[in-house]
């Protein structure tokens, strides 16, 4: 199998950016309301685009670091930088800006310093036993999307790290761990709808092997029938109308079970309509307008920033109204807040990358 039949189609790499804007805005949506008291807190809505969250960042991940994989001197350094240079700076930005917010909210820092440690060190919400800070609930989510993200990166690429099997081992099994006791608390409680995201994740990350084999096996086909393009585009044709029949399906499965948006059984169904939809827009000859690119790729661009810093806002501001003028107001504002704080750090995560690379001389490119 070989990596460049990991690539996306144009259409699918905007369909991916698209959804993952939708899942953010619906994420920020359903606070709002639930912070004015519109609809009640875990409405399936909202809950659902927790599991879409977990998808595509699992789908994120996989395709870039297969992606990346393919050159010699990328390991599991890179990796990390990659990753620390996309969260972390944004991440500290926004978590000294909630201190700050939440502390107008009569919040005291000094008397929830632990929190505030175990949610930049992304250990809350764990078998430590300590909260994230503030009334950010929706900060519960990050300890297990960062250390599943390094286990994933160490499980692939690791093995470039070190020549001796038994501390690669030792590695995955201290990564592996970490996990557990995030896990921790569907054990405690017996609620196990951590458990079913992180199968959720998984799945996401499947998706490039999903694409990588269908593009196989059409150019194995297509090579078999000496190179008949006519052979190549009935191939395509059978599995992108394949995929949305069984997309279609998943999605009318999934409605009966939405009522309990934290049962496993949706949210295997729910995670298989959005795999097999974006499979079907992987073999859509279909181009977005430049101007269109360019609006989902501005709307991507803070998606993160949107995501961690709205909530300090809404329960600055939105707590004591019941109005709707009031939320939409407040709704764009953090959209405007989110794209400035975005500017200094989530769209320079590439710059910032580039940096720490330099910074520890791992900068050289493979001679070729």
């Amino acid at each position: 199998m070989e990596y460049k039949h990991f690539n996306f189609s144009d259409c699918l790499s905007n369909n991916i950016n698209i959804i993952r804007i939708l899942t953010i805005q619906i994420i920020v949506i359903s606070h709002g309301l639930e912070n004015i008291h519109a609809i009640g807190i875990a409405n399936p809505i909202g809950v659902a685009c927790f599991n879409l969250l977990m998808l595509i960042s699992g789908l994120l991940i996989s395709y870039s670091t297969l992606t990346k994989k393919k050159e010699e001197s990328y390991d599991f350094r890179k990796f990390y930088i990659r990753r620390f240079s996309r969260i972390y700076p944004v991440f500290i930005t926004v978590l000294i800006i909630i201190v700050f917010l939440d502390g107008l909210n009569k919040y005291n820092f000094f008397h929830h310093f632990d929190t505030f440690v175990a949610t930049i060190l992304l250990l809350n919400n764990s078998a430590l036993g300590i909260s994230y800070y503030g009334a950010n609930r929706h900060l519960w989510i990050l300890p297990l999307l960062w250390w599943l993200t390094l286990l994933f990166g160490w499980l692939l690429i690791g093995f470039r790290n070190t020549k001796k099997k038994y501390i690669y081992f030792i590695v995955l099994g201290f990564f592996s761990i970490i996990v557990i006791i995030n896990l921790y608390t569907c054990f405690r409680t017996f609620s196990l709808a951590r458990l079913y995201y992180l199968i959720v994740w998984f799945i996401g990350a499947s998706f490039p092997l999903l694409i990588s084999y269908v593009n196989n096996y059409i150019e194995r086909k297509s090579i078999k029938d000496g190179g008949n393009e006519k052979v190549n585009n009935n191939l395509e044709k059978k599995f992108k109308y394949g995929f949305l029949c069984l997309s279609i399906i998943f999605f009318i499965l999934s409605s009966f079970y939405l009522n309990n948006p934290y049962g496993l059984i949706f949210n295997l169904l729910f995670a298989n309509f959005i795999i097999f939809l974006l499979a079907f827009s992987q073999f859509i000859h279909f181009t977005y307008p430049k101007k269109v690119k360019k609006v989902i790729n501005s709307l991507a661009s803070y998606s993160f920033t949107f995501f961690l810093f709205h909530l300090t806002l809404f329960n600055l501001f939105l707590s004591s109204s019941q109005g709707y003028s009031d939320f939409i107001f407040f709704y764009i504002i953090a959209n405007v807040l989110s794209f400035s704080i975005a500017l200094l750090t989530e769209m320079r995560a590439p710059q910032i990358n580039k940096y720490l690379l330099k910074k520890f001389n791992l900068d050289t490119k493979v001679k070729k």
